[in-house]
């Protein structure tokens, strides 16, 4: 009714899945990383260097686990959250009551 009335379409969207969540951290750490000066990288060659060979070379590996850690998200997958307040592990129950309750 109310998107007839105002002529508008609303769209549903449910709470963000665990891996919504990692998306968007991702994107704020991209936004991070834009701001890192040109002149400071040099200053981290050498600590690149180590963490390729740590990852025996594998470049993408590498930096895939640096994204991760700066993303916040580097301990485990996110588990589920509450509907209602995103508190992790929780459940949100819908309760239909026949009757009201006090």
């Amino acid at each position: 009714m109310i998107e007839h009335k105002a002529g508008i379409v609303f769209e549903k969207v449910g709470a963000p899945l665990p891996d919504d969540i990692i998306r968007a951290a991702f994107r704020s750490t991209l936004k991070q990383l834009a701001e890192v000066e040109d002149k400071v990288i040099p200053i981290f060659t050498e600590a690149a260097d180590q963490l390729i060979e740590s990852e025996g070379g594998d470049v993408k590996r590498a930096l895939t686990k640096t994204l991760a850690l700066l993303s916040g998200h580097h301990k485990e997958c996110l588990t589920d959250r509450s509907l209602l307040n995103a508190q992790p592990d929780m459940v949100t129950f819908q309760m239909v009551l026949t009757r009201p309750f006090y």
